[in-house]
């Protein structure tokens, strides 16, 4: 209809006219198009508030995470200064003793693998929608987070002692069978995430035959092989609790950039 009008006013020379046609048609393009960008830039906010709430809400479930493995990874540090006690003094004297220094030999080469949920990061940067919610610093900041940290946890865990291997060989089967299956019951509800429980590895009963525990106390105290594999242990404990406080830093900082950035 208006191209029409436009045709019958320039075949008049209705110049007016002509002009007064073609403004309105610029204005009709121009204004559809501003509508387009404008519900487009909304689109982009809702998707960005969503993918923002999604990873902040990923980054308290880290938090939660490395205040779990934090306390399990004191724990077990905890039992390896005293294996290390035990080593440098006399033989324990009585049974619970003698118990207390098979357990937490057992104890101190425990393992428990943590990295970051990378999971809505990763789909945020295949799709593309990571600009959405973070530029410059913080996006580089999220990628030292969930890929470079990842990378150091790795190294940590792969490169970590043999001494948790040494001292299951050396304590007697039974004994060990015994172990696992008294803290694998122990620490199954401490485990789900959410709980701040305030021990994981709860009192432990000894076996009925003490003679294998006597036996094994006898085997890790006469081993020259474990005093090194202990020393390296304690190192990688260190450095473990000194990573999970980093982490645990990094993920805080973020979460705060990225409520901030709202």
């Amino acid at each position: 209809m208006i191209l029409r009008r436009i045709t019958d006013a320039f075949r008049r020379q209705d110049w007016f006219t002509v002009f007064i046609e073609t403004l309105i048609v610029v204005l009709g393009v121009f204004l559809g198009l501003q509508v387009n960008n404008w519900n487009e830039a909304r689109k982009d906010r809702i998707e960005a508030e969503t993918s923002r709430e999604r990873l902040i809400a990923d980054l308290h479930a880290d938090l939660d995470a490395f205040a779990v493995r934090r306390q399990w990874y004191e724990e077990v540090q905890e039992a390896a200064l005293r294996v290390d006690d035990a080593l440098r003094s006399e033989p324990p004297e009585t049974v619970d003793q003698t118990w207390r220094f098979v357990l937490d030999s057992w104890i101190a080469g425990g393992e428990w693998p943590f990295a970051p949920s990378a999971q809505i990061y990763k789909e945020l940067q295949n799709a593309g929608e990571l600009d959405l919610i973070a530029s410059g610093s913080l996006q580089r900041r999220l990628r030292d987070y969930y890929e470079d940290s990842a990378n150091e946890i790795e190294i940590s865990l792969t490169f970590k002692s043999a001494y948790g291997d040494l001292a299951r060989q050396l304590i007697e089967g039974r004994v060990g069978m015994h172990i696992a299956d008294c803290l694998s019951a122990a620490s199954f509800e401490p485990s789900l995430p959410g709980t701040n429980p305030t021990t994981f590895y709860k009192d432990c009963p000894r076996p009925e035959d003490f003679a294998l525990v006597t036996r094994s106390a006898a085997s890790l105290r006469e081993s020259a092989a474990l005093r090194p594999k202990l020393n390296a242990r304690l190192n990688d404990l260190s450095g473990l609790q000194s990573l999970l406080e980093y982490l645990d830093r990094q993920a805080a900082s973020l979460v705060s950039d990225l409520e901030t950035a709202r």
